[in-house]
């Protein structure tokens, strides 16, 4: 009987995951990311950049997970308010296909290049490639995404960024053989979980009060609370510098992509029969695979619905 007591009592207490759980923790998947997130952050590209000569704070805005046709053009515009330039990092799913909204996508990306801006790839679907995609599926996201924004935009892209930032020895061995670097970050304030304009605000501001190298900054311009947190970070910049200025603080400078240009070379557009059959093939069936597919959890392999569940 008292074993059996025993027993009741274990199976009604709660373990620590699901106290945790209940008092607001993250959910796994969560986890994994903020894991990549720790990760995959470094001096100025994930670890590979030089710090600035001078040592001068210097700040370079990115954005991930787009184009968004009702998002990415008020971005543009902010950034041109501002005089900055950025690069946008894109999920060739939101410009796949010759649906009306596709091709506004592919127009949106020729935009952001007309402004001085640079395309980066971010997959096609943004899966996360460590684990069960495998080195096939990764190889195919990477580079049908770099063809279908060279389709866009007239040229491929020299920049390129893992979905969730994920890192690990079979996907660095992939991008190593596709001659491929990828671009981390250093401030992450998490807009796509917090959905909070106001935190996503107090957590940039924060960062470049501190600031004193080189940094990059990522942030989604899929996201509605991003857009709004968005030119009140671009101005609190020049209140900081004015504060700097006034404490004997070197300024912060935005700076362009340009740096991150030197040693890559984008991969040539294959124009195979094999590559062109399998193009064609994407572009009749992935759009009617992606709208009947049911929205991912985001977790590893699950196709998601870019527009509903924005990630880094």
């Amino acid at each position: 009987m008292r074993a059996f007591l025993v027993c009741l009592l274990v199976l009604a207490t709660p373990t620590a995951h699901a106290k945790k759980r209940r008092q607001g923790g993250a959910h796994p998947a969560e986890r994994r990311v903020a894991r990549h997130h720790q990760r995959f952050a470094g001096n100025g590209t994930g670890g590979d950049s030089p710090k600035p000569e001078g040592g001068g704070p210097e700040l370079l805005l990115t954005f991930d997970d787009g184009p968004a046709l009702d998002k990415t053009p008020k971005v543009l515009e902010l950034l041109d308010q501002h005089g900055y330039k950025a690069v946008f990092f894109v999920c060739g799913a939101h410009f796949t296909g010759k649906s009306a909204a596709a091709e506004k996508a592919r127009a949106l990306l020729r935009e952001i290049v007309a402004r001085g801006h640079a395309v980066g790839n971010h997959t096609v679907h943004h899966l996360f490639l460590c684990g069960k995609p495998g080195v096939d599926r990764a190889v195919e996201e990477i580079e049908g995404n770099g063809q279908l924004i060279a389709d866009a935009i007239g040229a491929p892209p020299y920049l390129f960024r893992t979905p969730y930032g994920a890192h690990c020895a079979t996907l660095e061995a992939t991008l190593a053989s596709l001659g491929v670097r990828p671009i981390g970050w250093d401030i992450d304030p998490q807009d796509w979980r917090l959905k909070n304009a106001v935190k996503i605000e107090a957590t940039v501001k924060a960062a470049l009060r501190r600031l004193d190298g080189r940094a990059i900054l990522l942030l989604h311009d899929v996201q509605a609370a991003t857009l709004v947190a968005l030119p009140k970070i671009l101005d609190f910049i020049d209140q900081e510098n004015v504060r700097r200025g006034q404490v004997g603080r070197a300024p912060i400078k935005v700076i362009s992509y340009d740096y991150l240009l030197e040693g890559r070379v984008p991969k040539a557009p294959d124009r195979s029969l094999p590559a062109l059959a399998r193009a064609a093939f994407e572009s009749i069936f992935v759009p009617f695979w992606r709208d009947a597919a049911a929205p991912g959890d985001g977790g590893a392999g699950s196709p998601v619905d870019l527009g509903a569940v924005p990630r880094p």
